[in-house]
């Protein structure tokens, strides 16, 4: 089987929050450094007006810009927003509604695949199901920490998919669900913050702990209050147990028949090639038994807890992918 690499251009948020790059310069830059051939785009980030009023002439803009740098789109990431207004959720039609135009215009783009999310409820994806038939987009449901391949709320996907059996609905399974450390960049950005190397142990050791991982971080915070860690680090330390999963990685095997598409996250690397935090030797190996081809995209999120005069994403997208060929080579797999 054969991988094709890309980048999806959120790696690059803090290069684009900081006005560095217009879309089309930031496709040029991914271009001339060979980080694709795939593409993916973040629908409400890269687009201005996403999903009504995106101009034609921005449209156009992207599609030279893909063409000139002989890369292709290969996923829409688009948002479910269930939670939008402040009293209640997004009831099943509103949300069919309000990923309607998201899906129609990746259609138009000829993006094969959309990225959803976890807050579309079965209801709402058996009404979707037609309309990503429709325009010929494969709806892929990221699977995002804090969530796994078996939590209850995937769980409850993976039993609609089967019922409705569809090429159209699939799965997109993200790294950080299925990781092995705390990256060590975060650490040092709780360090900085104040937080003791006692207090750092103990957020490993609830990290680490079993049970979910908001009563975990509840643990912690309690542990460290009575040993005197600052709020500020603290507070900040939750984001360690909801972005950074810690599920078997090798239950992602029951989803490769039906992955659409996959999300490398990736946060560091060390002197030898490999991450810290991430276990991507046996994820490729996971990975490379797919019984048909994917598309990966580095997905770098150290921006999370990195400035941007500390780090150059396009050089840190290029290690990883340097690093995930050397690993699928090894595993029998082929890249492209």
């Amino acid at each position: 089987m054969t991988i094709t690499m890309g980048v999806t251009l959120f790696s690059m948020t803090n290069e684009w929050m900081a006005g560095l790059y217009t879309l089309p310069q930031l496709i040029d830059e991914v271009g001339a450094r060979k980080l694709g051939p795939g593409v993916e785009i973040i629908g409400f980030q890269s687009l201005r007006g996403f999903p009504h009023n995106v101009q034609s002439s921005e449209i156009n803009a992207l599609r030279d810009a893909i063409e000139r740098n002989q890369l292709k789109l290969v996923a829409l990431a688009s948002n479910a927003d269930v939670a939008n207004h402040k009293t209640r959720w997004m009831d099943a039609d509103a949300s069919v509604e309000y990923m309607r135009p998201q899906i129609e215009l990746a259609g138009k783009l000829g993006v094969p695949v959309v990225r959803i999310q976890i807050g579309l409820t079965p209801e709402v994806l058996e009404k979707l199901e037609p309309i990503a038939a429709e325009n010929k987009v494969k709806l892929g449901m990221e699977i995002h920490a804090p969530e796994g391949p078996n939590t209850p709320k995937v769980m409850a996907t993976r039993e609609v998919y089967e019922r409705i059996d569809s090429e159209y609905l699939g799965f997109i399974p993200d790294f950080s669900a299925t990781m092995r450390a705390i990256p060590p960049g975060m650490l040092e950005k709780l360090r900085a913050g104040g937080m003791s190397d006692e207090g750092v142990n103990a957020l490993d050791r609830a990290w680490k702990s079993p049970g979910p991982p908001f009563k975990r971080y509840m643990d912690f915070v309690e542990e460290a209050k009575g040993m005197g860690e600052p709020e500020l680090p603290v507070s900040q330390a939750k984001l360690i147990f909801t972005m950074f999963g810690r599920e078997n990685l090798e239950d992602w095997v029951e989803l490769l028949p039906r992955t659409v598409h996959v999300h490398g996250k990736y946060y560091d690397i060390d002197d030898s090639g490999s991450s810290p935090s991430i276990d991507y030797e046996g994820l490729m190996r996971v990975f490379a038994g797919a019984d048909r081809d994917l598309t990966m995209s580095t997905e770098w999120e150290g921006h999370a807890f990195l400035e941007i005069e500390d780090q150059d994403a396009f050089d840190i997208v290029a290690r990883h992918q340097d690093m995930c060929r050397r690993f699928l080579a090894k595993a029998g797999a082929s890249t492209s």
